[in-house]
């Protein structure tokens, strides 16, 4: 079935932006691009939730903005999660997700089987518009061994049943084949078009 027009033209809608964060902390944007050299990363594991409306499929745990000696800072509600990594059990075992979301018992899973000695969990959450998904272009490591995600947005299958305007939320949870202990920080690309992993990195077939 072919798409319809509408569709087709919110591809010209979406914008590109990248994030670095120290691992552990909160994320901020960054014009920096992705470094020279580093490897590919094929190793690894994805999967995804997502809500409908104003409420993000993670409900817990929030963003930590406020100031433990300020108690009008805290008594405020914490911004919903946007980009966080999961380097123990104990860090795993406080997700909570919304009553819509979607795919939590696998997400669940893949955050509860993973071996935290020697891999870590890196979690992606946004808002997205509702006639696209979300999904894991690639990820390289730079000679340093911070990650590098690189996420993009395509067009969903022509019956689901959308609007241009409408936006949800989508989690992303990547479980990568080794622990938060090798890498200080991280960076994050989320764009609209998923374009061809970089020539510099292509040593064999990849895919999420």
């Amino acid at each position: 079935m072919a798409l319809m027009p509408s569709r087709r033209a919110l591809l010209a809608s979406v914008g590109t932006s990248v994030v670095t964060a120290l691992a552990g902390c909160n994320a901020s944007e960054t014009d920096s691009a992705t470094p020279d050299g580093g490897t590919l990363v094929t190793d690894y594991t994805v999967t995804m939730t997502r809500s409908t409306g104003e409420h993000p499929p993670i409900v817990a745990p929030r963003e930590d903005t406020g100031d433990a000696g300020n108690a009008e800072e805290t008594s405020s509600t914490p911004e919903p999660l946007s980009i966080h990594t999961i380097e123990s059990e104990s860090g795993a075992s406080g997700f909570e997700f919304a009553d819509d979301a979607t795919n939590v018992a696998t997400v669940r899973r893949l955050v509860s089987e993973t071996a935290y000695a020697s891999e870590s969990v890196l979690v992606y959450q946004t808002r997205i518009g509702e006639c696209y998904r979300l999904k894991l272009n690639y990820i390289t490591r730079d000679p340093d061994g911070d990650p590098d995600v690189d996420f993009c947005q395509v067009i969903r299958d022509a019956h689901t049943a959308c609007e241009r305007r409408a936006r949800d939320h989508v989690a992303a949870f990547v479980r990568l084949p080794f622990p938060g202990s090798e890498y200080g920080g991280f960076s994050l690309g989320s764009g609209g078009s998923c374009d061809p992993i970089p020539e510099r990195y292509r040593n064999g077939s990849e895919s999420a």
